[in-house]
């Protein structure tokens, strides 16, 4: 927006959706922010808004200032050459003068790449299990991430918490989730579907491949952990040294 402001040439290279971090938080969770004077925009007062006022408040700001940002475009490669950089994207190449990397700290959450996945009521954390009661719930992955987020969200009242792993059985995880989670199943307050995997996700219900057909489960929200993919291996690529720093 500054650089619009200003009359400069540029263009935002997003690998996902307009959102970024916050499209990954629980559906209506709160997100804390600070008054900030926006170019273009004026000043934003609020101190907290839910998940969805903040992404609704963002897709306005850009609609009527219409920044010029291509999502879904992943960036797998910078070169520098006649001083000045040459992007290559999933889609083209783009040339540049200057380059700001605004790549985050967390890493990608890796995808399952279904129809559906854009949804709201899909996430890649879980952080406070607390915030759910009553809800039908599906929980992707067979690591201990995963593990975790489902015995905490099955601890809570009245929830229906369902675990997906596309395995057969749960490897390399901690036993004290092992015993834990076999303890959950045995007095049914969790569900495990070994050998399945996401097919859709709809609104209302998902759609499990299984052994025995696909499979239609009520439900209400979505937790991924298919893992993640640090930054790191670009950086290197794109010729930035890293130096671990002693203080």
């Amino acid at each position: 927006m500054t650089a619009q402001e200003k009359n400069l040439r540029y263009i935002v290279l997003e690998q996902g959706d307009i959102g970024g971090t916050i499209l990954q938080y629980p559906r209506a969770k709160i997100v804390m922010t600070n008054p900030v004077e926006l170019p273009l925009w004026g000043k934003l007062k609020f101190t907290e808004a839910s998940k969805e006022q903040l992404l609704e408040l963002w897709n306005a700001i850009i609609e009527k200032t219409k920044l010029k940002i291509a999502t879904n475009e992943k960036v797998s490669n910078i070169q520098y050459a006649n001083d000045e950089f040459t992007l290559t994207t999933s889609t083209r190449q783009v040339t540049a003068r200057y380059v700001i990397l605004a790549l985050g700290r967390r890493g990608t959450p890796r995808k399952l790449g279904v129809p559906g996945e854009e949804r709201s009521k899909v996430t890649y954390r879980l952080i406070d299990a607390a915030t759910h009661n009553n809800e039908h719930i599906m929980v992707v992955g067979g690591g201990d991430s995963a593990i975790e987020a489902a015995i905490g969200l099955a601890s809570q009242n009245n929830n229906t918490v369902t675990l997906s792993y596309r395995k057969n059985e749960f490897s390399r995880i901690k036993e004290r989730n092992k015993t834990h989670i076999d303890d959950f199943v045995s007095r049914k307050k969790l569900t495990v579907i070994f050998n399945s995997e996401v097919k859709e996700i709809r609104e209302d219900s998902i759609l499990l491949l299984t052994q025995n057909g696909e499979q239609e489960i009520k439900n209400s929200y979505v937790y991924i952990f298919a893992g993640g993919e640090l930054p790191n291996e670009f950086l290197k690529k794109i010729g930035i040294q890293m130096h671990a720093q002693v203080v």
